[in-house]
């Protein structure tokens, strides 16, 4: 009987111990102008500041980029390196014209050191000019659902019409996580960098995310212009579960990330973060949804999360839908989403004192072709705010 008194109390322990591990922790606070965090297997955002406001995405552009490189067929093909490219504005890969070196090596490179000039030798290299690759880009993030988004060249450099948001950036990279050789490249903090010549060249990444100990750190991209302020795509992967925290014109990042994703991670069950791997058929990673009870709690402190349910919900609804009237409804609906976030006055107040805009001019996009109609030509409020 005394042993059994013993086990009852020590089975007691043990609950009141795990329950006390499963609490969830704070919501956490970032300094970002919009940011968010996504679930990467379903791309369910697990929190948010602002996380549909129109921004400047900098060097994080260089994700799409890198998503085309990858489809493109051509990773084994000489680089093409124009002079446009070689001029191309620091940061800088530090091409020469006459090198030779193959897309997939100088799109590593790119990836690590964020290479302008890396980034508009892809471009023409994939699509044979910079326009041209602006319009695969529009088609592609149009496919993925991020429909607050608007490219105009490879790189990120400020240019009027060039825009994303947090939340489009963090569904475009969950797609690109989900490439294996994409998965590599960005995990990378060092690489010797192989031209066809039979010489190297050494480069380390600008993440310093990836070097902070921080566990199952695996990604993904820096940026900076005046205009866009730190920038910070940040991913984590434990077991098989993959989180991705999106940070825009934030003075913190590298402290902002890791909360974050930790308070990510914190939703699941332990089991759900251990290495195991469930798929199905076509290879596609199938894992357990949250808790009940963390949606729950999620949902009632965090206000801007039914708004996104609902969103989430109208992309995959325009996804689905192959006819361009249900396309284009879901894509004004969007629009004005965003539309009704916009407080002309404080962005009048947030933006009169920032200096030396880095603009990029003469990158138009052939507006001929079959590109999607933008959010600001839809609200013509978002041309003031997208400058």
């Amino acid at each position: 009987m005394y042993l059994k008194k013993i086990a009852i109390i020590f089975s007691l322990c043990l609950l009141i111990c795990n329950i006390a591990m499963a609490k969830i922790l704070p919501n956490p606070d970032t300094s970002a102008v919009s940011a968010c965090l996504i679930d990467a297997d379903d791309n369910g955002v697990l929190y948010g500041k602002d996380e549909d406001k129109i921004m400047h995405p900098a060097s994080t552009t260089k994700i799409m980029t890198a998503i085309l490189a990858l489809e493109s067929g051509k990773l084994d093909e000489p680089l093409v390196i124009t002079p446009e490219a070689v001029n191309t504005e620091p940061s800088s890969l530090g091409l020469r014209l006459g090198d030779k070196i193959t897309l997939r090596e100088a799109l590593t490179g790119m990836m690590i050191v964020s290479g302008n000039d890396a980034a508009v030798a892809v471009a023409q290299t994939v699509a044979g000019s910079v326009p041209a690759f602006a319009k695969m880009m529009n088609d592609k993030a149009k496919e993925l659902g991020a429909v607050n988004t608007h490219f105009l060249n490879p790189h990120g450099l400020t240019a009027q019409g060039h825009y994303s948001t947090a939340h489009d950036m963090a569904i475009i990279a969950s797609y690109a996580m989900k490439k294996p050789e994409f998965r590599e490249i960005v995990s990378k903090k060092a690489y010797n960098m192989k031209y066809m010549d039979g010489h190297t060249e050494y480069v380390t990444t600008t993440n310093r995310f990836l070097k902070s100990g921080f566990e199952g750190a695996n990604g993904i991209k820096t940026g900076f212009t005046n205009a866009a302020g730190d920038c910070l795509v940040a991913s984590a992967t434990r077991g098989q579960k993959t989180l991705i925290a999106v940070f825009y014109n934030d003075d913190y990042r590298w402290d902002d990330a890791p909360t974050w994703l930790e308070f990510g991670f914190s939703f699941y069950d332990p089991s759900e973060l251990q290495d195991k791997t469930v798929v199905n058929k076509q290879n596609v990673i199938k894992l357990n949804k949250i808790t009940e009870q963390r949606i729950k709690h999620s949902r009632e402190t965090n206000k801007n999360l039914a708004a996104l349910d609902a969103a989430i919900v109208n992309k995959a609804k325009s996804l689905n839908n192959k006819t361009t009237d249900v396309a284009d409804t879901a894509q004004q609906t969007k629009a004005k989403d965003v539309d009704n976030h916009i407080n002309n006055d404080e962005y009048k107040e947030n933006n009169s004192s920032k200096e030396n805009v880095e603009v990029v001019s003469d990158v138009t996009t052939d507006m001929n072709t079959t590109e999607i109609t933008t959010p600001e030509e839809l609200n013509p409020s978002l041309e003031k705010y997208v400058y």
